[in-house]
């Protein structure tokens, strides 16, 4: 049975109770309390049990469940689901569970590269120009992408703070090692130009996911 990451978005008001998930909770804007525990604006709590949360702002959720082959998102998640894709991995191992921000250097490409594991982004600020293999696009703030880390990828942060919140999915080995891997040994030679701010890095499993 494989993984399913979604990413969703709740604008607070009343208090609200979510059902037992995996999920990292990342405060965009505003003040609220996860079971009565502060959650800051720009920072992410981890929970997988039964979280009741009050206050106001903007909530990203990254979720993860086991699911079904050829999983698609229930329709009374749709309100507030911005991204979800199916990964390849079993969703009876452990992973490393990792939500980092990356900053670009105005006006300068990363170099060709992808990474060792697989998630969602989603645009914090700015915009962004980039090509995943063979397709180009041109981001602006709000915007989410996947990224299967097996297609070369190049990108430019157009404005000044362009940065984008990154969850991804990796091998459990890969605890406090770097996902980049840079596409030939010239891109390796090359410098990033990015920075990192990481939010959480952590082995997990997922409760209840049935064993091989």
């Amino acid at each position: 049975m494989p993984v399913a990451m979604a990413l969703h978005e709740d604008l607070l008001g009343p208090p609200r109770s979510l059902p037992p998930m995996l999920r990292i909770l990342y405060l965009r804007r505003g003040a609220v309390l996860v079971n009565g525990a502060a959650l800051a604006e720009d920072s992410a709590m981890l929970v997988e049990d039964a979280v009741t949360i009050a206050g106001e702002g903007e909530l990203w959720r990254f979720e993860l469940l086991a699911v079904p082959e050829g999983w698609r998102a229930p329709p009374e998640a749709r309100d507030t689901l911005l991204l979800a894709r199916v990964l390849a991995r079993d969703a009876a191992q452990p992973f490393n569970l990792r939500l980092d921000r990356v900053t670009f250097t105005p006006g300068v490409e990363t170099p060709a590269h992808g990474h060792h594991g697989q998630g969602i982004r989603r645009l914090l600020a700015g915009r962004r120009f980039m090509e995943i293999g063979a397709q180009t696009h041109r981001l602006d703030g709000g915007r989410t992408w996947f990224e299967n880390g097996e297609e070369p990828v190049v990108a430019r942060g157009l404005d000044p703070g362009t940065s984008f919140l990154r969850c991804m999915v990796l091998e459990p080995g890969m605890l406090g090692q770097s996902s980049f891997r840079a596409w030939t040994a010239e891109d390796a030679a090359k410098p990033r130009n990015v920075a990192y701010r990481q939010y959480l890095d952590t082995v997990v499993t997922l409760k209840d996911a049935p064993c091989n």
